[in-house]
């Protein structure tokens, strides 16, 4: 059977990481096409194995592929979108993994053909550091996924997202794009910020020299963030900024309460970290239940993977082998075909 293909643009930490996942299955059937503006980061990509071929334009990419990956900034996913319109084959697969949605739901809206299914999605994993080398094949595993398909964008390109996500060994949530970049900003956006500026606080000051000997794991574990990307931290600000500039004031409003808390002292004190550690501990403990798209089952891994390269011939295949070795003669071709063996 010959080998279908999956393109993954942008071969950074999630590039190259849903690469190494997506390698790492021993039955697969599609290649793997990378392709990075930065041919540096692609090489070493390939040569970690994430990637069977890394291609040097956005046409030898997409073309022939029955699933795109966007692991770019979101803004430079903009031009991508317009850029590769043209060279996608009719009824392809497009799915991203940028910090931010409402924006590039809109783009694919504008910018690519009818024929094709935009899913977009967004990883809620990473690591400080960026590129290629800093990629892993578990960085998925039991994260958040979350999906947020277009309104062109049918079940089974749904569905092909869900399997992918399950490949990965993520855990899909199905959520509105303006929810996601609403609530996105509260626990991942703003935690960025506050990084940066507690960093910048104690950097600033006249003690930094001392202060420094002093920074064990509880600060930089706080400021861990700050040693992000800065491209893809720019690109957040200016796609979710009114979300953002929000929880900018919550949390404003939040120092506000400790500092009196402080102020008055004693009691107050105490019950603020009591009542905080009570509602921490039960979030932990009980984490919140996660939907998925009305009318769309999740797929196994296989199922959505296989269907999304074999097309029809892999539900008549499922049928045939379910049957066993006295099926009828049609059958007997497709399997031979198929390279499906009898068992003895």
């Amino acid at each position: 059977m010959p080998q279908s293909r999956v393109s993954i643009i942008g071969t950074g930490l999630i590039g190259t990481s849903i690469g190494l996942a997506l390698a790492s299955r021993p039955d697969r059937q599609y290649e793997i096409v990378g392709a990075d503006r930065d041919r540096t980061a692609a090489r070493t990509a390939k040569k970690m194995g994430a990637l069977d071929r890394e291609v040097g334009s956005l046409e030898e990419a997409v073309q022939g592929a029955g699933l795109v990956i966007l692991a770019v900034p979101v803004v430079a996913a903009r031009q991508i979108l317009q850029d590769i319109g043209r060279y996608l084959e009719p009824g392809v697969v497009i799915t991203d993994a940028c910090s931010t949605k409402s924006d590039i739901m809109r783009w694919a809206q504008e910018y690519l053909p009818e024929s094709a299914n935009f899913v977009g999605g967004h990883p809620m994993a990473g690591k400080e550091k960026s590129g290629p080398s800093a990629a892993s094949a578990d960085l998925f595993k039991d994260a958040t996924w979350a999906i947020t398909p277009s309104p062109r964008a049918d079940e089974k390109a749904v569905g092909v997202v869900l399997g992918l996500v399950e490949t990965l060994g993520a855990i899909p949530l199905y959520i509105d794009s303006a929810e996601h970049d609403q609530y996105a900003a509260a626990v991942s956006h703003v935690p960025l910020l506050l990084s940066v500026a507690l960093f910048r606080m104690v950097r600033d000051s006249q003690g930094w020299e001392d202060a420094s000997l002093l920074a064990g794991p509880g600060f930089r574990d706080l400021t861990r963030l700050a040693s992000g990307d800065p491209v893809m931290s720019r690109d957040i600000m200016f796609t979710n900024r009114e979300a953002i500039l929000h929880w900018i004031g919550r949390i404003q409003d939040e120092l506000s309460t400790v500092k009196k808390a402080l102020e008055i002292g004693g009691e107050p004190v105490l019950d603020l970290f009591r009542s905080t550690q009570l509602d921490r501990d039960t979030f932990i403990e009980n984490p919140p239940v996660r939907r998925r798209p009305e009318g769309v089952g999740a797929p196994s891994a296989q199922d959505a993977m296989a269907r999304m390269f074999v097309g029809g011939l892999y539900d008549r295949l499922k049928e045939v082998s379910s049957r066993g070795p006295g099926a009828p003669k049609d059958d007997a071709e497709l399997r031979r075909k198929l390279g499906v063996r009898d068992n003895p």
